[in-house]
């Protein structure tokens, strides 16, 4: 069928955000769960939550519904993304065992649609399952994303307070080292600001008892988690 509307094909059937969906950690299940989605060095982790899954059922039916989405969705999850090796899902702990066994067929009915070689064991008594996966190529996400330069993948960077506090200890340890005169400080926007409203008054300090000048200077072209001091000597 030919496409003839003013609307991106992609965009009109929601494949876009569909797509985008695969890159996020977390994703949401129907009655109101959800998995989250940690891929590490050595394995990629599962940890299913319950949210607001049946809020108005009891408990454990509530627990099996969510293990039972989470089942099925993450064999998906695992198709889309192009996970392999070794994969441990969290489920929520289950009491009755015709629901572990219940939640473990679904795994295994869910994972007969993936082409890659896939072995699986019970769960366990800790609500732990193991999954190995054939890896067929690179993850998806190595494919189209890049590693952050600022956080270099760890997903988060010091608060501005930290870096800020950090750079002022190494211009401490600078103005005690012989023959230092002059220190200049390059810095990204916010750190120069936190410094120069926030510790303007230990920055003055320095000067009078080292006798070094001190400039603190923004730079708009360092990423956040950059700097530039220079430590000039007496010529």
């Amino acid at each position: 069928k030919l496409h003839k509307g003013p609307r991106p094909l992609l965009n009109s059937h929601n494949i876009e955000e569909q797509i985008e969906q695969i890159y996020r950690p977390n994703v949401k299940l129907p009655s109101g769960g959800s998995i989250v989605i940690d891929p590490t060095e050595a394995l990629v982790a599962i940890d299913v939550n319950s949210g607001s899954t049946g809020k108005d059922k009891k408990f454990a039916e509530t627990i099996f519904l969510a293990n039972m989405e989470a089942a099925e969705e993450l064999t998906r999850q695992l198709r889309l993304r192009d996970l392999g090796g070794l994969i441990v899902v969290d489920f929520i702990d289950m009491r009755s065992s015709a629901n572990i066994r219940a939640v473990e067929k679904m795994v295994k009915d869910s994972m007969k649609r993936d082409k890659a070689k896939v072995a699986f064991e019970r769960i366990s008594k800790f609500g732990l399952m193991q999954i190995s996966r054939q890896r067929m190529g690179a993850p998806i996400a190595a494919r189209n994303y890049v590693t952050c330069e600022c956080c270099k993948g760890r997903g988060i960077i010091r608060s501005v307070e930290t870096q800020a506090l950090t750079y002022l200890r190494q211009i401490q340890t600078g103005c005690a080292r012989k023959n230092i005169t002059t220190i200049r400080c390059h810095l990204p926007i916010e750190v120069s600001q936190y410094l120069l409203n926030n510790k303007r008054h230990e920055l003055s300090d320095m000067e009078r008892r080292y006798k070094v000048n001190i400039s603190v200077e923004i730079d708009s072209s360092l990423k956040p988690a950059e700097a530039n001091i220079e430590f000039l000597k007496e010529t």
